[in-house]
């Protein structure tokens, strides 16, 4: 059994979705107890979209993540399609997947129901200050494919999966299916078989709607 840790690591100065979002900084606080006083780590402007996140579809659905059973998330029987993005079409100054892209990543048949790795390798540029500019995206025609596939959950090493120059709104309909999401990921492409099991383990945190924090591995049996 081999097991791949496909989170993407937490630290200052790392990239985050700008905006009026606040860089991560690890600062500190301090707590007296039984008459010792200790200085602990804080996590300041975690949000629910730092470094790799679980995302339902909060937004259309009105779900959370801790609406999700945690043992639905363990061990996904799922699929890897691996599309190394330095051989996709540039679309928009970014790499692209197409549909055909993700037909010649497949190896087999994909049950309905299961777990989609889509890896083209980007998580490699994760500490890169053009990350989140330079990642991979789908057109709505691979969008559609994916989702005619009736996954239950998804996997992308990509921060941002729609074209921010000519959006198609492809994600509307994804979400819609009520397919669950793990988003940019690394080390996909260090994956070696084509079905997997996939954990997810999401933060506890009550009533954080859309999106939240997640470590996250890959098992190749």
């Amino acid at each position: 059994m081999r097991t791949i840790d496909i989170s993407g690591p937490i630290y200052e100065g790392m990239w985050d979705y700008g905006g009026e979002i606040k860089p991560f900084k690890l600062g500190k606080v301090k707590m007296e107890y039984a008459g010792v006083e200790y200085e602990l780590d804080s996590l300041e402007n975690m949000i629910a979209f730092t470094g790799t996140y679980f995302e339902t579809p909060g937004d259309i659905k009105g779900y959370t993540a801790n609406d999700v059973p945690i043992e639905k998330l363990f061990m996904v029987d799922s699929y890897v399609l691996q599309m190394p993005y330095e051989g996709l079409r540039i679309i928009d100054d970014r790499p692209c997947i197409f549909m055909d892209d993700m037909k010649k990543a497949e190896k087999g048949d994909i049950p309905e129901g299961s777990g989609i790795i889509m890896s083209t390798g980007y998580g490699k540029n994760w500490k890169k200050k053009d990350y989140l500019k330079k990642c991979p995206f789908l057109k709505k025609e691979a969008m559609d494919y994916l989702i005619d596939k009736k996954p239950f959950i998804v996997v992308f090493d990509t921060p941002a999966a729609e074209s921010d120059v000519n959006p198609e709104n492809a994600f509307e309909r994804y979400f819609n299916e009520n397919i669950l999401t793990v988003t940019a990921c690394i080390n996909l492409e260090k994956i070696q078989k084509f079905n997997v099991k996939l954990t997810v383990m999401p933060l506890k945190i009550l009533k954080v709607a859309l999106g939240c924090p997640a470590r996250a591995i890959v098992t190749e049996e």
